[in-house]
């Protein structure tokens, strides 16, 4: 079986709420997780009349979280625990708690520390969430909280004010994630992915939130081999079978764990939209396991208890989308 890798580039992006799984529009999620992606890929599948297919499409890829782009610049995540970096013109007490807030950086920058460097910057390439090879950097996106009224459902009823966070893309950036899977594969999450664009990511799909042009490259490598790899990194939320967890080696690993539950937003059961999936926990991007072993991960269904013959399963993707890279074990 051979495999192909291609980045997916989602780009002319209106603007965007991710939900967190709570009734509360005021905060979107920060992050595009590759569940949510691999998720809304099926749905699109669904769509198309061939939800009998899900489960053996959601095993046939595995895709990261996306991640943000501006204009050339490419970024991928921090990895959990300290980062190799100094910034000689700024104390160290001031910079690394400037470091801890770094979220992302720029993929040439990545590759070096992923190989055991240590970087030496400029305080002005610290910028918020990034960390960058420009002096004079541009942020992809911007957080927005905006007022908006509910419309009352029944007569007599007051509208209600409720606030909304907005994500709002430069012109000239996005996010992108990336997939390895057959070519045959690949080409049917092209087409998917161009569906997905014209419907919409996340929550107020119906006053265009979400909405973006697709781009897929073949071409380019973001993350080079790392040389002599001691260690494992994730680019994609993870869930382990029991045989894996023993491989991961965790007291020596550096990881988060992140719990994943939600509503039923996606069903094509409109009945079942108000319903609660069943969480699950899983191991977030940037963990950083002391092991190089294979890991294959698994698909769950989150189908909640609800007594009707109609209720489907609800899958979700834990296949993990792993990365071998070379950390010094202090750090």
């Amino acid at each position: 079986m051979i495999m192909a890798t291609s980045i997916f580039v989602l780009k002319d992006l209106t603007p965007l709420h991710i939900g967190t799984g709570r009734e509360n529009y005021d905060f979107s999620a920060s992050d595009l997780h590759s569940d949510t992606l691999s998720a809304a890929l099926a749905s699109m599948l669904a769509h198309q009349g061939k939800a009998d297919e899900i489960a053996r499409f959601l095993n046939s890829f595995v895709i990261s979280s996306a991640f943000p782009f501006m204009k050339d610049q490419f970024f991928l995540p921090k990895p959990q625990g300290k980062i190799k970096v100094t910034v000689p013109d700024q104390e160290q007490h001031l910079y690394r708690k400037r470091l801890k807030k770094i979220r992302f950086i720029e993929a040439s920058l990545w590759n070096r520390l992923m190989n055991g460097e240590t970087l030496e910057m400029e305080a002005s390439q610290l910028q918020d969430a990034f960390l960058t090879t420009l002096h004079g950097f541009e942020k992809p996106f911007e957080s927005q909280v905006m007022q908006r009224v509910t419309i009352p459902r029944k007569e007599g009823e007051d509208a209600a004010p409720f606030f909304f966070d907005w994500t709002y893309f430069h012109a000239q950036a996005g996010l992108y994630c990336i997939v390895e899977a057959e070519e045959s594969v690949m080409d049917r999450i092209e087409e998917l992915f161009k569906m997905l664009g014209e419907f919409g990511l996340g929550t107020d799909r119906s006053v265009g939130g979400g909405m973006f042009e697709v781009e897929r490259v073949k071409d380019r490598q973001l993350f080079l081999p790392a040389n002599s790899p001691n260690a494992s990194m994730l680019l994609s939320l993870y869930i382990p079978t029991k045989q894996e967890v023993e491989l991961l080696d965790l007291p020596n690993s550096k990881y988060e764990l992140m719990q994943r539950s939600g509503y039923m937003a996606g069903s094509r059961t409109p009945s079942f939209r108000h319903l609660r999936k069943k969480s699950i926990y899983c191991f977030n991007v940037g963990s950083v396991f002391n092991t190089t072993e294979a890991l294959h991960g698994k698909i769950v269904d989150m189908q909640p208890d609800w007594n009707d013959k109609e209720m489907h399963p609800v899958f979700r993707s834990g296949k993990p989308f792993v990365v071998p890279v070379k950390m010094d074990r202090d750090e």
